[in-house]
């Protein structure tokens, strides 16, 4: 069970691991209705943003706010930016596109805010990557004990979800009043994120009712104005998303597999597309079945393979690295 005091998290990243997996598997070449890989793909990234929400707050309290930004960004940034690098060089020899005609685009993925300065994403799972960034800077700008217990905090945090919510509204109105694609999403997985913390805090269902209330009158206009081909995919992955938080916290689930995969999922999700690239260069998996299981297997193995060196010999190397500079950090 989850609380205040918890210190057995297998459960999140047994969850991790799967939520992980989701993404991955949306992107494979199997030829499901594309409502259902969406509705897959968006429950591993509901997931992530529970998951990080439930996480982030102890990480803040034990941080000033240069150490908790500093800490975020090495956590997200050089290994986004190895992996990115590396994708770029793939594709571009892969498609013969010309290093020097796209270095814009790869100037600007590397910011991760490239969707709002006009450029697609190199790594297509990146695209909620910079509204995670957002969400760990509105943790670094509050005080550290914003979402601790007591009615003033508790009202604070009303007020912060509210407004959220109202925030989130009227995004979705202007996207259908425009027609241009405003990002809907990014309040929605903002929230998201709050109701981790918010179940954190108080370890039940109960004592998110009101949250998860706010949340659906929020989401399901939103999500109608913004989406509407997808809406039910997205209404099928919120609710699976968050129903598996929940039940994953309660019946303490650990998986050794899950939670393998939970600890390199950063690398494993973002780092998929370069196997994937690759091997279309040799395998058709639209021609046969036997194909397409040859394809799954091998990128997933690849995936896997990949995720794990940049893990050990990158991503934890450079953190062990990290705790000296941000010990120094004031």
């Amino acid at each position: 069970m989850s609380g205040p005091g918890e210190k057995n998290y297998e459960w999140i990243s047994t969850l991790r691991g799967f939520a992980a997996l989701l993404v991955f598997t949306a992107h494979l070449p199997i030829p499901f209705p594309h409502i259902v890989s969406f509705a897959i793909g968006r429950t591993g990234v509901a997931l992530f943003f529970l998951i990080t929400g439930y996480l982030a707050v102890q990480s803040r309290r034990k941080r000033g706010r240069k150490q908790y930004l500093f800490n975020r960004f090495v956590r997200m940034y050089p290994v986004f930016w190895l992996i990115l690098i590396e994708t770029y060089v793939v594709k571009i020899l892969a498609w013969n596109a010309g290093f020097v005609k796209h270095l814009k685009d790869l100037a600007l993925n590397m910011t991760l805010f490239n969707e709002f300065l006009g450029s697609d994403c190199i790594i297509g799972t990146s695209w909620m990557m910079p509204i995670q960034v957002c969400f760990f800077v509105l943790l670094a700008v509050l005080p550290a004990d914003f979402f601790d217990g007591g009615k003033a905090k508790e009202r604070q945090t009303d007020i912060l979800f509210i407004a959220g919510c109202v925030f989130t509204l009227a995004v979705a109105g202007l996207r259908y009043i425009t027609g241009k694609p405003l990002p809907t999403a990014f309040g929605l997985l903002i929230l998201l994120g709050v109701i981790g913390i918010k179940y954190r805090g108080c370890g039940s269902l109960g004592g998110i009712v009101k949250y998860l209330v706010m949340f659906a009158v929020t989401f399901l206009p939103s999500v109608l104005l913004s989406y509407k081909s997808e809406a039910a995919g997205y209404c099928a992955a919120y609710a699976a998303g968050i129903l598996l938080f929940v039940l994953a916290d309660k019946t303490g689930v650990s998986v050794k597999l899950m939670n393998k995969l939970g600890d390199v999922g950063f690398s494993f999700f973002l780092a998929a597309d370069i196997p994937h690239i690759i091997l279309e260069e040799f395998i058709d998996a639209k021609a046969s079945a036997a194909e397409l299981v040859l394809f799954v297997l091998i990128k997933l193995a690849a995936s896997l393979a990949l995720a794990y060196l940049l893990t050990r010999f990158v991503e934890k190397p450079m953190l062990t690295k990290a705790k000296d500079i941000e010990a120094g950090l004031k």
